[in-house]
C-alpha cells in the first residue's frame, strides 16, 4: 500500500512539473512577442524622434530669419509698403487732377516719406 502512495505522490511531482513547465513555455512566448512589440515600437519612436527633429530644425530656420527681419525693422519696411502702395493709387487718380490742382497732387506726392528718403539718400550720393 505504501508503494501505491509513492507511485501516486511522483506521478502528481511529474504531472505538476508538466504543468509548470508548460506555464513557463506561455510565459517565455508572451515574454519574446512583447520584446518584439517593443523593438517595433522602438523604431517607430526613433522615427518619430527624426521627424520632429527635422520639424525643429525648420521651425528654428523660420525663427531665425524673422529676428533677422526684426533687426532689419520690420516697421520701416511695412511702413515703405504702405507708402508705395499709398502712391500707387495716387498716381491712379492724377488724370483727375487739372490745372492748379496738379501742383497741389505734386505737393501730396512729394509729402510721402518714401519720395523724401528717395531725396535724401539721392542728396548724399551726389554730395561724395
Amino acid at each position: 500500500m505504501e508503494q501505491y502512495i509513492y507511485i501516486f505522490t511522483i506521478i502528481l511531482e511529474i504531472i505538476v512539473f508538466l504543468q509548470t513547465a508548460n506555464a513557463i513555455i506561455n510565459i517565455n512566448k508572451k515574454i519574446t512577442r512583447i520584446n518584439h512589440e517593443v523593438i517595433l515600437l522602438k523604431s517607430e519612436v526613433e522615427f518619430g524622434i527624426k521627424t520632429f527633429k527635422k520639424l525643429i530644425k525648420k521651425f528654428n530656420k523660420v525663427a531665425s530669419f524673422i529676428v533677422k527681419v526684426k533687426k532689419f525693422n520690420i516697421k520701416k519696411i511695412i511702413l515703405i509698403g504702405v507708402d508705395v502702395f499709398n502712391l500707387f493709387l495716387l498716381f491712379k487718380t492724377f488724370k483727375a487732377y487739372k490745372g492748379l490742382n496738379k501742383i497741389t497732387f505734386f505737393k501730396k506726392v512729394f509729402s510721402y516719406s518714401l519720395i523724401k528718403s528717395f531725396f535724401k539718400v539721392a542728396i548724399n550720393n551726389f554730395a561724395r
